[in-house]
């Protein structure tokens, strides 16, 4: 944003695994909105995700927006002016879209912190038939020490020598080299800063799409990578083809310039999970890659402390993201229409509060209430709650009873345990606002003997 935040920084000691071992993972102190770098190939979904990127930024810090290429776009499109085509679009509606919330970031800034990164086509030499073997664990086919600097990777180096400790979350919607090249930089060039700088950075791959991801696991370890290949078969080409009468309703049509650039006729946008990851919206997805929410829930890849790649939810590797893309889709038909309409005619979802802290001990035994009164609604709308257990980010194989699961308060008795375990509780509210919007709350409970 274009304004300094003053917060209180914290490394949390986050709690138990599904196996129960206690991981140490930097978050978000949640005093400071997620800081945010975006790297895109400028696919024709890229362009679909960006103008749904661009209705969230709100929402986070924009630290960089960096264009690269990719095993399928080689050769980049900066020399094209579709990003530059949605920013002035984004130029016309933000005088109205600050009505609904005054964080977004002006045109200028965002064109302030747009950048090129790698677009060359020669470090992608002998990968096009390597794709399906990119995936953690595999060889390392470059090293980037030869490589020049780009302005991209310039970016990711200033960001991550700041003195801020909080993470910085690297989409990667495209390939990675950009980041590679930063990451040996910063190696290079500030060995007493590397760590602590890498240190910061949760990368969410959408794939690897060049060589990046398989250097940067095995050659900068400091770094947390989340490996998704579970966009394929949600939010990718084909997945939801029951939004043709959403894309053009709701979007291209009478939604202003922004919605107008929507390139496709229904929802195909494989790289939104990883800024869907990053917003804060109660679930706290971005806190840790085993909690889950609308940008998925990953699982440690065994071969490296900080890869992780898809969990299943019911056993299922597409659950954890095709769980939540009906409340995704709604939030983004609301956000359209902030494009044009005033505050008063949209929709905007729940204010979620729960007394108390939102991590808790509890005994066995325990019975143990949590109140949602403070949960309010910005339009007035009528409010439905629903109480429900996370079963998968728990490291409890059981069934927690709960009861009142319908109310604004929730009562629950903590269940036997032989050892400390951990209950993930949501809270998620509706309001009958057109679209129906969803805020959430997640209590993470702690149960001891």
């Amino acid at each position: 944003m274009n304004f300094i935040r003053i917060s209180f920084y914290t490394i949390l000691l986050l709690l138990f695994t599904n196996s129960n071992i206690v991981l140490a993972f930097a978050h978000n102190s949640g005093n400071t909105k997620p800081r945010i770098i975006v790297m895109t190939d400028g696919e024709i979904d890229d362009h679909s995700s960006m103008i749904r990127f661009l209705l969230y930024t709100c929402d986070v810090e924009v630290c960089a927006i960096i264009e690269t290429n990719s095993i399928f776009q080689r050769e980049g499109h900066s020399k094209e002016d579709w990003y530059e085509n949605q920013l002035e679009a984004y130029a016309k509606v933000y005088s109205n879209l600050i009505k609904h919330n005054p964080d977004y970031p002006t045109p200028e800034y965002l064109k302030k912190v747009s950048f090129i990164g790698d677009e060359d086509h020669d470090h992608l030499r002998g990968l096009r038939k390597k794709r399906w073997e990119l995936k953690p664990g595999a060889k390392t086919t470059f090293t980037p020490e030869n490589w020049k600097d780009t302005p991209g990777s310039d970016k990711i180096v200033e960001v991550l020598l700041e003195k801020n400790p909080e993470p910085v979350y690297i989409q990667v919607w495209g390939g990675g080299n950009t980041a590679a090249r930063a990451f040996y930089k910063l190696e290079m060039d500030y060995p007493d800063d590397y760590k602590r700088a890498l240190s910061k950075v949760i990368m969410y791959n959408i794939w690897y799409q060049d060589g990046a991801g398989n250097y940067i696991e095995q050659n900068h370890p400091e770094v947390t990578m989340l490996y998704c290949g579970s966009f394929a078969g949600t939010w990718d080409y084909r997945s939801q083809k029951n939004t043709y009468d959403f894309i053009e309703n709701n979007v291209k049509k009478n939604h202003g310039p922004l919605g107008s650039l929507y390139p496709q006729d229904y929802v195909s946008e494989g790289d939104s999970p990883a800024f869907l990851y990053s917003i804060a919206n109660g679930l706290r997805n971005h806190e840790h890659p085993t909690y889950g929410g609308w940008g998925g829930r990953f699982t440690k890849f065994n071969q490296f402390e900080k890869v992780y790649t898809d969990a299943k939810d019911d056993g299922d590797i597409k659950k954890s993201l095709r769980r939540w893309v009906k409340d995704a889709n709604n939030d983004f038909e609301a956000r359209m229409d902030w494009c044009v309409k005033s505050y008063d005619e949209a929709n905007h979802p729940p204010i979620v509060k729960t007394k108390g802290d939102k991590n808790i001990t509890i005994k066995s035994g325990k019975k143990t209430s949590f109140d949602a009164e403070k949960t309010k609604d910005p339009d007035g709308d009528e409010l439905k709650f629903k109480w429900w257990q996370y079963k998968e980010p728990g490291s409890f194989d059981g069934s927690m009873e709960i009861e009142t699961t319908n109310s604004k308060t929730v009562t629950f008795t903590a269940p036997r345990v032989s050892k400390p375990e951990t209950i993930h509780l949501i809270l998620e509210v509706s309001d009958n606002g057109s679209p129906s919007l969803k805020g959430y709350r997640r209590l993470i409970i702690e149960v001891v003997p």
